[in-house]
């Protein structure tokens, strides 16, 4: 029986009701060494390593590239040493343009708290979304 309820709950809180998004439990559950893949086809993408760089990926999104970035989770499974967590994301870029996509999270889980994540998503809306505003840096370690 899988026993990640903690992780579950902050995935809940983070990723459902839109608007209603809460991220900080989820941060809360993040491992030190926390490795997080984005894909590199967007400006924001690349391998993040550690809470900080974690917390610099999503911080990066919110200052650059979009005024808001919400989700509403369809499930979220727990599967013993992973969570998964499909999503619907609707998203302001700071240019205006708008967007729904398909998300899904993949968190793998070690002595209870998120070793491991990547953002698997239809990056071509994203990149789409973002045209003609000013590409800033990636903030992440590779």
């Amino acid at each position: 029986m899988p026993g990640n309820s903690e992780i579950v709950e902050a995935c809940r809180l983070a990723f459902t009701g839109f608007e209603n998004n809460q991220l900080g439990p989820l941060l809360a559950m993040v491992a030190e060494d926390l490795v997080f893949e984005f894909p590199k086809s967007l400006p924001y993408g690349g391998t993040y390593r550690g809470q900080a760089e974690f917390k610099a990926f999503w911080a990066d999104l919110y200052q650059n590239y979009y005024e808001y970035f919400y989700y509403d989770a369809h499930a979220i499974l727990d599967v013993g040493d992973h969570v998964i967590v499909p999503v619907v994301a609707r998203a302001k870029a700071k240019n205006g343009k708008t967007m729904e996509n398909e998300h899904c999270f993949l968190f793998r889980i070690k002595n209870g708290k998120i070793a491991y994540g990547r953002i698997y998503a239809d990056t071509a809306k994203g990149r789409d979304i973002l045209e003609g505003m000013t590409i800033h840096p990636s903030k992440a370690s590779a």
